[in-house]
Order: C-alpha cells, then sequence, then structure tokens
C-alpha cells in the first residue's frame, strides 16, 4: 500500500468516525388523549395518572421549527412556547379540532411535564410546556432547535443535568418500546405538576 493510499484510508475512517459521533436530537414528544380505551391494545395506549394517551405522537422535535422559554411564576423552573413548522399547523389543527375538554401530554427526554387541555381548536401552530424543565433540558433542546433569541437563552443554559435518572427495573427489559426506544415504565413524572 502506497503513501496516497493510506491516507486516503485515513481519511475516509476519519469521515465515518465523525458521521458516527453525531448525537441524538433530544426527544421531545406531544400525545394527544385517547377517547376511550375499548378495542386498543397496550401497544397503541399509554396510561399515565390514570388517563390512557395514544402512543402515536401528534408532534414531534422533527415538527419543531422555533423555541422560547419563560420563567414559570408557579416553581422557578422554565417553560418553554414550541412554533411548529408552517407544514405542521394544519395537522396539530386537525388533531385538536374536535378534542375540546381532552389533554395533551408533553414529554421531553422521557419526563412527562403537566398536561395541556385543548379548550378550542389550535390554529396558530404552538404548543406549550407550562413549567418543569431547567437549563440542562434548554441546552440539549437548542442543539436541534434554533432558539427565537439565542442570546437569552445561552444565559438560561446548564452544563449538567440536575436532575436525578430514573432508576428502571432490569425485569422488564422486554417490554414493548415506543417510537424513542423508550419502554412504557420509562416515561416519569417530572416533579412540576
Amino acid at each position: 500500500m502506497n503513501a496516497l493510499q493510506r491516507l486516503f484510508s485515513v481519511l475516509v475512517l476519519t469521515v465515518l468516525l465523525l458521521c458516527s459521533c453525531q448525537q441524538e436530537p433530544y426527544p421531545i414528544f406531544f400525545l394527544s388523549e385517547a377517547s376511550s380505551t375499548e378495542g386498543t391494545t397496550a401497544k397503541f395506549i399509554l396510561m399515565y395518572n390514570g388517563r390512557p394517551y395514544t402512543r402515536m405522537p401528534i408532534v414531534t422535535h422533527k415538527n419543531i421549527q422555533s423555541y422560547h422559554s419563560f420563567m414559570s411564576m408557579q416553581d422557578g423552573s422554565y417553560g418553554v412556547v414550541f412554533t411548529l413548522k408552517p407544514e405542521m399547523i394544519n395537522r396539530l389543527y386537525n388533531a385538536t379540532v374536535n378534542r375540546e375538554g381532552m389533554l395533551i401530554l408533553p414529554v421531553v427526554n422521557g419526563l412527562a411535564f403537566q398536561p395541556v387541555r385543548i379548550d378550542r381548536p389550535i390554529t396558530d401552530g404552538k404548543l406549550v410546556i407550562w413549567n418543569g424543565l431547567n437549563g440542562y433540558d434548554l441546552k440539549e433542546i437548542a442543539r436541534d432547535i434554533k432558539p427565537e433569541n439565542e442570546e437569552m437563552e445561552k444565559k438560561r443554559f446548564m452544563k449538567k443535568n440536575p436532575r436525578p435518572l430514573p432508576k428502571l427495573d432490569p425485569a422488564k427489559k422486554n417490554e414493548k418500546k415506543d417510537y424513542t426506544g423508550r419502554t412504557i415504565g420509562e416515561i416519569f413524572a417530572s416533579g412540576a405538576q
């Protein structure tokens, strides 16, 4: 092997290594409350605080265009307003048009946050998490979703997550997984309820 071939091989390996090191997006999704559990199986329904939610999200982090955070007056944590991509506004409207009184459950990195009650169809393409997020969550969200005011958001970022990781039951390792790869038992309350 001559020097040119070795250099080419090293360059190819470097590119492959760099491509494989890309971090996964910080998972964010919103689940809608199921109207009933009759005729459905556990594969399609997730129970949270005694209410059934469909496991198929109406919105994920891939559908979000930008966000801005705010300080929650309730507990001093952060809340976030997510603005959807233009092509998703109609989808959100259709998902909420005849669901007055039902709930939407926000889930960020496997933690469930305070559900939002649908009081009317959502026409502006915005979804809110009212509280419970910390500066680490905001920093991780900003890796994949553009902040509306980057300078202000950076002041809120934290390097480490102060929230303790939930302990998982190893006996349940064969449970069915949702689209994020998490088992049903891994979706925990954030304490922001």
